[in-house]
């Protein structure tokens, strides 16, 4: 009986991921998972770890040497590599600026694409959704300008030619005018 239980086998399985999760050590990886299981009719005692690299991560790092756990000693048995297809997210903010003869957001937000299609300088392809809560209008300039108004009025059948009967200030087209000149004219009666 001593003779079939002495070599105890250990089955190291290694499962290579390739979705992106930062590199757990620089130079030594570590599992992710352990677990410990029986095989076979003799009930053999295993050891299953698990590890997770990103495409940039050295399998190199995993280590495959012999080790003592709880007393008994385990050695590999064989590594398996499985490769995932995971998706590769990279955060990605554009500014677009763009002259607008509107400051009213509500018609900017209608000029604005609501999705775009990027490509970056580091390979990473997708499309952006716009925010439209980052959407800031800004005056881009002032402008000055003048001009001036005039409004002539005229008061016929007035008693006397006294400035007290004309009022010195008058409102045309929304806009409030003050009397600068008062020329008389008679009439013939």
């Amino acid at each position: 009986m001593k003779k079939y239980m002495a070599p105890l086998l250990c089955a190291l399985m290694i499962l290579v991921s390739c979705t992106t999760l930062p590199a757990l050590a620089a130079e030594q990886h570590y599992p992710v998972s352990v677990e410990e299981y029986t095989y076979g009719p003799l009930d053999e005692l295993r050891i299953n770890k698990v590890y997770q690299l990103s495409l940039s991560d050295d399998p190199s790092g995993i280590p495959t040497g012999d080790f003592d756990r709880n007393g008994r000693h385990y050695y590999l048995l064989d590594m398996v590599r499985k490769d995932e297809l995971g998706v590769d997210t990279q955060p990605h903010t554009e500014t677009i600026t763009m002259d607008s003869d509107t400051g009213d957001l509500a018609e900017v937000l209608k000029r604005l694409d609501a999705q775009m299609e990027v490509t970056t300088e580091d390979g990473h392809t997708g499309t952006l959704v716009l925010d439209h809560t980052s959407v800031k209008v800004e005056v881009k300039g002032y402008k000055t300008s003048s001009r001036s108004l005039s409004a002539t009025r005229t008061y016929p059948s007035l008693s006397d030619a006294d400035l007290s009967l004309i009022p010195t200030t008058i409102t045309d087209g929304g806009k409030t005018l003050t009397l600068a000149d008062v020329q008389w004219v008679s009439t013939p009666i």
